[in-house]
């Protein structure tokens, strides 16, 4: 791939990769349904272009959005299928959940008679889920609530169609028995609905359960960072390919002197005269202050520690790299010589997750897509995009 059209900092995408990463976790779930995760861009990639990928050459047909918004930016580029809206919504929000077809998740009995009014009055049956809480804390009933939720979706089979019923537990890379703790109280909550609603999809694991609890498949299963190359648990019992490559380049290469300070509110200061790099990018673009002094990026396949970091900027101590000037490539993640550098250990480096550090990314740094080795698709404040 490499530098394009004079494009300093950009994401390079590789659409083969996604759609192997796609096809393995099929194999891996199977029976059970593939509902791919494109929220927040698609983990940073860009939900568009990864959803249009999914559906015309992997027969993509179930897309998770966490917000109404990312639902109406699929369908206003035709994106067809299930797309659900994972995230709480408001009565307010309902009517144009009707109007794009788009599936809501209810965490409450209001919402879901809410929802049951609108078809009465739009004079269609709406599809929608339910959401459990089993331990996170965050939306949906909770576990005991089941019989209730049960009646009342019965009640009103007439209006409205009950396509699944969800939940995501607290910490799947935690202890098995706190996970299979969780596990049942779901199919406990399940349970009550499971003869009045035969063709009801259980949907529990996302990710990290998908790799390590093969029985918590159930119905479906909500694959985000699998389909983008990141997984957490190790052993991986399937090969995924890297999607994503983060790549930028110095701007500017100085020896600054004993005593200089570098980076807002003094992050790091220099006790021997250091050779230093910057490169155009910073907190809008994926990195924090919590990277100063913990996380590093390569430059001629050489680890650079992170000095500083600004809203539009980082400095890196080139010590390593004497040679190193102006223009040469910086990989914040990628290969670089015989070296590579994955979102998941940047991420880490600052005790962020690879959600949070992708999805910190702002369309400012143009995702760059390619199929079969060729540019296909720019997604950026200045080309492309929804």
């Amino acid at each position: 791939m490499g530098m394009r059209d004079g494009v300093v900092t950009r994401l390079e995408i590789d659409l083969d990769a996604l759609l192997d990463n796609y096809r393995a976790v099929i194999d891996l779930v199977s029976p059970a349904e593939v509902v791919a995760v494109v929220k927040s861009e698609a983990y940073g990639h860009g939900a568009v272009p990864i959803a249009r990928h999914l559906q015309e050459f992997g027969g993509c047909r179930q897309f998770a959005v966490a917000t109404v918004a990312e639902g109406i930016q699929l369908r206003r580029n035709d994106i067809a299928g299930e797309v659900v809206v994972m995230g709480g919504t408001l009565p307010v929000e309902y009517s144009t959940m009707a109007e794009y077809d788009l599936t809501p998740t209810h965490g409450d009995c209001e919402g879901i008679v809410a929802w049951a009014d609108l078809a009465r009055t739009l004079g269609k049956r709406l599809p929608y889920n339910l959401k459990v809480d089993v331990g996170l804390g965050r939306m949906g009933l909770l576990p005991d609530r089941g019989e209730e939720a049960a009646r009342l979706a019965l009640s009103l089979d007439d209006d409205i169609d009950l396509l699944g019923i969800g939940s995501h537990l607290s910490h799947p890379a935690g202890s098995e028995a706190h996970n299979r703790e969780e596990f049942e109280r779901f199919q406990g909550f399940c349970a009550p609905f499971l003869d009045a609603f035969p063709s009801l999809d259980r949907h529990l694991a996302a990710s990290q359960a998908a790799v390590r609890f093969r029985d918590m498949h159930l119905d479906r299963v909500r694959i985000g960072g699998l389909l983008y190359g990141l997984n957490h648990i190790r052993p991986a019992p399937v090969c995924l390919k890297p999607v994503m490559e983060y790549r930028s380049a110095l701007i500017q290469v100085k020896t600054l002197p004993a005593g200089w300070w570098i980076g807002y509110n003094q992050q790091y200061r220099v006790t021997e005269p250091l050779r230093i790099g910057v490169i155009p990018l910073g907190w809008t673009d994926g990195l924090s202050s919590y990277h100063v002094g913990s996380g590093h990026l390569l430059v001629d396949g050489k680890p650079c520690s992170i000095l500083g970091t600004c809203t539009d900027f980082a400095m890196l101590d080139l010590s390593s790299v004497p040679e190193a000037r102006a223009g040469d490539e910086v990989v914040l993640v990628g290969c670089q010589g015989d070296a590579y550098l994955g979102a998941i250990e940047l991420g880490r480096a600052a005790g962020m997750s690879t959600g949070q550090l992708l999805g910190k990314i702002s369309l400012r740094v143009p995702r760059l897509f390619y199929r079969g080795g060729a540019f296909v698709e720019e997604l950026s404040i200045i080309g492309g995009g929804a």
